[in-house]
């Protein structure tokens, strides 16, 4: 043991003076204040005081590192002469060279046929001069990504390089690969300001309405967080649409602040048609969209939406793709608390486009406690609002206007016998006065009582089942089962509605109305409601390989009995059903539907089906019909042809008129990890303001 510990000794001492040997001339270089050099060769001349470093020649000099073919060190100038293959680099900072002088005194240096940059930005010219703070490069070329035929580049006789503060360029020419087609005299990069294809898109299109077109757009950072700019777009068949744009977000990366602005003016002097009331659309057009959310503090927040639009087509006409998102405009400003148990709100929605009927509240205060428990198992809910509401007519009728206010209050006792039944009865009240009414049947206003009794019943069932599938990744089953039934009676809900201006009204809804007098939002048109609502909600679930479970098979039906009707309507309600099967997380699909249980009459209908695999492909199949409108059949495919290129194809069959309303083709190209242009080309059946043909190319910038 003695002899192995002493051999352990002596290499120990060995690897030891073997490390002095080699960081010594180090430390005795920084020790003397000179660079440490090391070489294949080297040679010296003792009456001129310089050595030559020859064949992978090194100089390390605090954080700056030189490497070259060779370099002359001249002692008593404190300069350095780098030759062949020379990099100079100082932290994330590096500068390459055929040809470099570095002067140790000041830092600055002087090279040739120089490339530097940092990326994304890589900077090359025939010669520069600075230090790796600030550097001048003549006759030089900016790229923007690796060089190659698709990137953005800039020639400039002067290039002033800051790294990660500024980028200046005079008497510069802008391009793409190696063609110049846009001189700029001078130009300014800000890099702490983002980058600046980030700023940039630009569209360019035909459309058979519109004439060729070109749109373009850019945002110049104005403070952290803010970007404003402005779009311009140019129609030959319509003319010159621009106006200012910007956006805005929290700059710590938190979601407590967003805003955007879009608008634009164009004199229109193409064919304009009518509008949606069919009155000409006039040649001054424009529109303005703002949209702000704001988080103030714990439980305050604001929200506001403008949308402004000289006529209801200018968005369809000019912004198509944004004009089917949002249809109806909609303009409300509002300040909200959120707290434990209890939200308030201050809000108003106003109307500041003629062509459409708005519900305008100005504004309304509204309070709502949450349920909270009482005592003996009992819980609450109340809420409380005062609103001046206003109701212009599109189109003839009269101007309907009322001061509201209105109280709720809730008590419910939740029951539950077994684990598998919750009974929940409920009783509630409502009182309401109107006053200021204009366009009631019978002026003067009025106060309404109305009181509420009821049910709410849960019973809840479940099996599982030991069945597996390797090939659907089906790991046992479980079955969800859980019937529901509710029960609302609502006596003299009608009561003084001859004082009560219908402008909170009933509304086309695809959904069951809600039961209870607590949710009802149609407080102007209530009628008496006397209905047992029922319900089965089915779910199939097996296990994830990932965590938890995952649905295989969801079937939900519901159906309202009414034991007190208005005239026209039947004991029952349309039956409504939604289904949804995704046996593989590649494949899903769903159904919607409402049908009459008296006749078996089909009135709506929404389908979908989805298969999918990865990213390489993508197909969506589904069905939207609705009785006395139509019944369109809709195709969305997508292949990824390979890296740099994705088709889509994307078409709209109307059965009832048989015919392709739309059919659209596109591809989507990614060049050089820089751009994404899309070519879209688009046929529409069928007279409307689309036209029938349109073809787009739209590029946009990737971001690094």
């Amino acid at each position: 043991m003695r002899g192995h510990a002493l051999l352990r000794c002596v290499i120990c001492r060995r690897a030891l003076a073997l490390a002095l040997a080699l960081a010594l001339p180090r430390v005795l270089a920084a020790v003397a204040g000179q660079p440490y050099m090391e070489a294949d060769s080297m040679e010296g001349d003792l009456d001129a005081r310089t050595t030559i470093y020859r064949g992978h020649a090194l100089v390390r000099d605090g954080q700056v590192l030189l490497t070259a073919d060779e370099i002359r060190y001249a002692e008593t100038t404190e300069t350095l002469v780098a030759t062949g293959h020379v990099t100079l680099t100082r932290g994330d900072q590096r500068l390459l060279a055929d040809h470099l002088t570095y002067r140790r005194v000041d830092d600055s240096f002087s090279a040739t046929n120089v490339r530097i940059g940092r990326y994304p930005f890589y900077i090359e010219g025939t010669r520069a001069e600075g230090n790796l703070k600030r550097v001048v490069v003549h006759h030089a070329k900016v790229t923007y990504g690796e060089p190659g035929p698709y990137q953005p580049t800039v020639r400039a006789e002067t290039i002033t390089y800051e790294p990660g503060n500024y980028l200046r360029f005079v008497s510069s020419m802008v391009g793409i690969g190696g063609t110049d087609f846009l001189p700029i005299p001078k130009f300014n990069q800000d890099f702490r300001k983002g980058n600046p294809l980030d700023m940039l898109t630009a569209d360019v299109g035909y459309r058979s309405t519109l004439g060729g077109s070109v749109d373009i757009g850019y945002h110049e950072p104005v403070f952290p967080g803010a970007q404003l700019g402005g779009d311009l777009g140019f129609y030959t068949a319509r003319g010159l649409l621009l106006g200012p744009t910007g956006t805005y977000k929290s700059v710590d990366g938190s979601d407590d602040l967003a805003g955007s602005l879009q608008s634009g003016y164009i004199y229109d002097y193409g064919t304009r048609g009518v509008d949606i009331l069919g009155a000409p659309v006039q040649a001054n057009r424009a529109f303005l969209e703002w949209t702000h959310r704001q988080q103030l503090s714990d439980g305050i927040s604001l929200a506001a939406n403008i949308n402004y639009w000289s006529d209801s087509d200018i968005i369809r006409d000019f912004r198509s793709q944004d004009f089917y998102a949002v249809q109806t405009p909609d303009n409300f400003l509002e300040a909200s608390y959120a707290g434990d148990d209890v939200f308030a709100s201050i809000f108003t929605r106003f109307r500041p486009n003629s062509f459409e009927q708005v519900q305008q509240r100005l504004p309304e205060l509204s309070v709502a406690l949450a349920p909270s428990p009482l005592a003996d198992g009992f819980y609450q809910r109340s809420s409380a609002s005062a609103v001046s509401l206003v109701a212009w007519p599109v189109v003839g009728g009269a101007e309907l206007a009322s001061d509201r206010v209105d109280a709720f209050y809730e008590l419910s006792r939740p029951i539950s016998p077994t684990d598998w039944l919750t009974l929940t009865p409920v009783a509630a009240a409502r009182l309401t006065n109107y006053s200021n009414t204009v366009g009631a049947s019978v002026p003067g206003g009025t106060t309404r009582a109305i009181g509420e009794v009821g049910f709410d019943a849960i019973m809840r069932a479940s099996g599982t089942f030991g069945y597996r599938n390797p090939l659907w990744d089906i790991d046992g089953l479980r079955h969800l089962l859980t019937p529901h039934v509710s029960y609302r009676y609502i006596p003299n809900a009608d009561a003084g509605s001859k004082y009560i201006p219908d402008i909170d009204g009933q509304t086309f809804n695809t959904y069951l109305a809600p039961l209870d007098l607590g949710d009802i939002r149609t407080l102007d048109h209530i009628n008496p409601v006397n209905t047992l609502r029922l319900g089965l909600d089915n779910t199939l679930q097996t296990r994830d390989a990932g965590y938890g479970s995952r649905d295989l098979f969801t079937f939900n039906v519901a159906d309202d009995l009414n034991f007190i009707r208005t005239p026209g309507e039947p004991d029952f309600s349309d039956l409504h059903t939604d289904v949804a099967i995704t046996p593989a997380p590649w494949i899903s699909y769903s159904i919607a539907n409402i049908i009459s249980p008296q006749t078996g009459t089909l009135y709506e209908l929404d389908s979908a089906l989805t298969i999918h695999d990865a990213d390489a492909w993508k197909l969506e199949l589904g069905e939207d019909f609705v009785r006395h409108e139509d019944d369109d059949y809709i195709l969305d495919y997508r292949q990824r042809l390979n890296e740099a290129y994705e088709a889509l194809v994307a078409l709209e069959y109307g059965a009832r008129n048989f015919r392709l309303n739309t059919v659209e083709v596109g591809l989507v190209q990614d060049l050089a990890n820089i751009w994404s242009v899309r070519y879209l080309l688009s046929f529409n059946a069928g007279p409307n303001r689309d036209g029938h043909f349109g073809f787009n190319v739209q590029l946009l910038t990737l971001h690094y």
